[in-house]
C-alpha cells in the first residue's frame, strides 16, 4: 500500500499558477501505483478555499483522499470552521502553511487556539516548514512539546537546505509526537539518518502532487539506505496507522 501524505488541490502560486481536478490527481496516482493520498488545500491564491474543493474531491473519490482542513489563523472563526468539517464531513487533520500566512508556527496568541481544538476533535495537525521566519523546525518543536498528545506532522522536515533537515531530525528525537514528512527534502540521505535517528515508524512519504511527478520523491524512499520494511512503513503502513489514530 502506498499513501502519499503531501497532495493539493487548488491552484498553486509557487508553481507557476498550476492545479489540478481531482480526476486529474486520480489518474496521476493510478499512473504512479499510489493508493490514497492526504488532500491538502493550496495555501498560495490570494482567496484560498479551506475546505471546498478537498471535501468535494473527497465526495467524488472517497476511497482515494483523506480531505484535511487549511487553518489560517487570521480567520476569526478558524476553530468553528475546523470544528465543522471534522465533525460534518470527517476530516482528518488541518494543514496551516505559516510561510504563506505570516504567522509563526508557535504563535501563542492565534495558532495555540487551533492547537487546541485539534487536541479536542482529536485530529492531527501538519505543519509546513522551511527556513523562512515562521515555519522553522525549531519553532514547530515548541508547539509539540506544549501539545504532546496531538500528532503533529512536519511537512518537509525542513525543506531543502541540509541545517534544517538535521534540526527536524533533532526536534523529532525530542518530541515523540512529531512525524516527518519527506517531500522536498535536500537528499535520500537525510531519510536515511531520519531512520536511524528516530525510527522508520514516524517517517512518512509525501510529494506535493500534482505540481510535479510523485515519482521524483518516490525515488528519495527507494534509494535510501535503509531496509525494505522501513521503505514498507515510510511508504503508506505509517500514514494507514497514524490515520486510522485518529477521532478516538
Amino acid at each position: 500500500m502506498i499513501i502519499d501524505f503531501h497532495c493539493h488541490i487548488g491552484q498553486s502560486k509557487v508553481f507557476s499558477g498550476k492545479s489540478g481536478t481531482a480526476k486529474d490527481i486520480v489518474q496521476l496516482m493510478d499512473k504512479r501505483k499510489i493508493d490514497q493520498a492526504v488532500l491538502l488545500p493550496a495555501a498560495s491564491p490570494r482567496k484560498p478555499k479551506y475546505y471546498e474543493d478537498a471535501l468535494e474531491a473527497y465526495k467524488e473519490f472517497p476511497d482515494r483522499f483523506f480531505p484535511f482542513f487549511l487553518a489560517n489563523p487570521r480567520e476569526e472563526n478558524v476553530c468553528d470552521m475546523l470544528e465543522m468539517v471534522v465533525e460534518k464531513y470527517g476530516f482528518k487533520g488541518l494543514k496551516m502553511h505559516p510561510s504563506f500566512l505570516g504567522v509563526a508556527a508557535n504563535d501563542r496568541e492565534w495558532v495555540y487556539p487551533i492547537a487546541e481544538k485539534a487536541r479536542e476533535l482529536k485530529v492531527c495537525m501538519m505543519i509546513h516548514s522551511d527556513p523562512s521566519l515562521y515555519a522553522t523546525p525549531w519553532q514547530i518543536g515548541l508547539l509539540a512539546m506544549d501539545f504532546p498528545d496531538i500528532p503533529i506532522v512536519m511537512a518537509h522536515m525542513g525543506f531543502v537546505d541540509v541545517i534544517y533537515n538535521d534540526a527536524a531530525i533533532d526536534m523529532a528525537r525530542r518530541c515523540p509526537n512529531i512525524y516527518l514528512e519527506t517531500c522536498g527534502v535536500s537528499a535520500e540521505g537525510k531519510v536515511t539518518q531520519a531512520v536511524k535517528e528516530i525510527g522508520a515508524h514516524r517517517v512518512l512519504y509525501g510529494s506535493d502532487m500534482p505540481f510535479h511527478d510523485p515519482a521524483f520523491d518516490m525515488a528519495r524512499i527507494e534509494y535510501a539506505k535503509i531496509s525494505d520494511a522501513d521503505k514498507k512503513l515510510i511508504m503508506g503502513e505509517n500514514a494507514k496507522k497514524l490515520l486510522e489514530s485518529l477521532r478516538k
